[in-house]
């Protein structure tokens, strides 16, 4: 038995997007000094974003949950990582066509970094969508098991 209390805040992907946002900074003034500082701060910004996106769409799903005195601690059961996982990638490449498309730079060959607008909005709107798949499908598990 570990002695050690149990960490109720995980803070691994903060640090994974702050070390990738450091390496980014580090090419910047070394070999990329045309990128912009946004572009730096990309993958901190999409976590940052991401999770205030998960929370927002938590609060708003739960409206759907219905009542009961007794707490559940078995919203693990009825999660599916998938959802989460796409929604932060759709919210990068949501921030990535955003910058492509401010600073002028979108791939005109290739749609997906294109930074056009409709690009744009198509991805903030899949990342929406996966984060609603994802905690109403705990809310729809939720419900099940209290009825």
């Amino acid at each position: 038995m570990s002695r050690e209390p149990e960490d109720s805040i995980q803070t691994t992907g903060f640090w994974i997007a702050g070390f990738l946002s450091v390496v980014l900074a580090a090419l910047k003034l070394t070999v990329a000094a045309h990128w912009s500082w946004w572009r730096v701060m990309l993958p901190l910004l999409a976590f940052l974003g991401h999770n205030a996106l998960y929370i927002l769409t938590a609060l708003i799903s739960f409206r759907w949950l219905n009542d009961d005195e007794e707490e559940s601690t078995s919203a693990d059961e009825h999660s599916r990582i998938g959802y989460n996982i796409a929604a932060l990638l759709f919210f990068v490449l949501f921030l990535d066509n955003l910058l492509r498309h401010e600073e002028g730079q979108g791939w005109d060959r290739f749609w997906p970094c294109s930074g056009r607008l409709e690009v744009v909005i198509l991805y903030v709107l899949l990342s929406l969508l996966a984060q609603v798949a994802y905690w109403l499908r705990i809310v729809r598990g939720l419900n099940q098991e209290r009825t």
